[in-house]
């Protein structure tokens, strides 16, 4: 076993002013509670903007979900998203592989099949290219 500790759980939150954008950060290791809070967040936001709207989670700074309620919980996000009028997540994985992989197969857990998802070193090409999607 590893002597590296997980990092406790933060999550920063941004406003993108003119934009139907929630944008998201998380840091250390979420527990199952911690998805279903960010996911209200994301909900609540999302729904406030009264039409469609994307998420930019920035997961690069997240420990690896390893828990299998987490990995539900994620997937319920997407769907939920989806339901709520969220047309497209553009995760800011950096040069994670690892969370990248893991954030597809969250995808397509989740059974959410409208939502356009893509995978972006920085928050700036994220925003590039949701504008090019008209948000």
């Amino acid at each position: 076993m590893s002597n590296e500790k997980s990092q406790k759980w933060v999550l920063n939150t941004y406003d993108i002013p003119g934009r139907n954008i929630v944008n998201t950060e998380g840091i250390g290791k979420a527990t199952a509670e911690d998805v279903r809070k960010v996911t209200d967040y994301v909900i609540k936001k999302g729904k406030s903007f009264g039409g469609k709207w994307a998420y930019i989670p920035m997961i690069e700074k997240m420990d690896p979900i390893l828990d299998a309620e987490c990995q539900q919980e994620f997937a319920r996000m997407h769907k939920l998203c989806e339901e709520s009028g969220c047309v497209a997540m553009a995760f800011v994985s950096g040069g994670m592989a690892a969370i990248k992989v893991q954030a597809k197969r969250h995808q397509k857990d989740s059974n959410a099949g409208k939502l356009i998802t893509e995978h972006f070193r920085t928050k700036e090409e994220a925003l590039e290219w949701l504008k090019t999607l008209g948000l």
